[in-house]
């Protein structure tokens, strides 16, 4: 299984499963069901202008205004990427991901070059000729763009064995209350990194100091005042979001 290591904020390693071509595909072939949809139903609005007497084509002002409609099909990739951080309506619902090889997020001019080198990963059809050959055979699942781009696709669903805290917390009295209902407005991959760094159960300083930062960070972004133990804490906000999300 191909694995992405992502170094975050806290020097904290994650690792994140590679997308495969499948997975790829479908978000792709999602993603054109909704540009379909999108041009249909601007052809439809045509069709009901033109039966109506309203030519639009004959209409300069008109026709320019049909051509910036038209430019979400366009460059739907890029524009989707960069506004959903890395997702397109098609890769949010297969639950994948744009990111830098180094897990960093990617910029505008990364989403830009892999949305222009789309145009030669997809000859001569679907995923087919080198991009397909490249997301099979390189490492980290690349197509060109990607390798262009320092970018590649990986899983947001993380496995159980790199969730390993969902077997402490999977279990909650029938009358059970969260302490912190605002830990269900955190998303997945903060409670990912959160669980990553309690499972490292060290008291080496580094870990401690990591510990005491991100409870800071979590009480401050959710508006939380408490003086609970900083472990603690992080705890209650995984089993909360766990409770709240199942």
């Amino acid at each position: 299984m191909d694995s992405i290591d992502i170094l975050t904020g806290q020097h904290i390693t994650i690792k994140y499963e590679s997308a495969g071509i499948v997975k790829r595909m479908f978000a792709l072939l999602l993603d054109y069901l909704f540009m379909g949809a999108y041009a249909f139903t601007l052809i439809i609005i045509i069709s009901v202008l033109s039966d109506n007497g309203v030519n639009i084509f004959q209409q300069n002002v008109a026709i320019i205004v049909f051509g910036i409609f038209c430019l979400p099909v366009l460059f739907y990739h890029v524009i989707f990427e960069s506004l959903m951080n890395g997702q397109t309506p098609g890769k949010l619902i297969v639950k994948i991901r744009v990111t830098n090889i180094d897990g960093s997020a990617p910029n505008f001019l990364s989403y830009f070059l892999r949305w222009v080198l789309l145009f030669v990963d997809m000859q001569p059809a679907i995923y087919g000729g080198v991009g397909a050959l490249l997301i099979i055979f390189t490492n980290n699942h690349q197509r060109l763009g990607d390798l262009a781009a320092g970018t590649t696709v990986v899983k947001l669903r993380p496995s159980s064995a790199k969730y390993n805290l969902e077997q402490v917390f999977n279990e909650y009295p029938t009358d059970y209350q969260p302490t912190f209902p605002q830990a269900e407005s955190l998303t997945e991959g903060q409670i990912r990194l959160i669980s990553e760094l309690l499972e490292n159960s060290s008291d080496e300083m580094n870990i401690v100091l990591s510990i005491h930062q991100l409870a800071a960070k979590i009480r401050k972004k959710l508006n939380i005042e408490t003086k609970m133990n900083s472990r603690v804490f992080l705890e209650t906000i995984v089993k909360d979001y766990q409770f709240l999300e199942r």
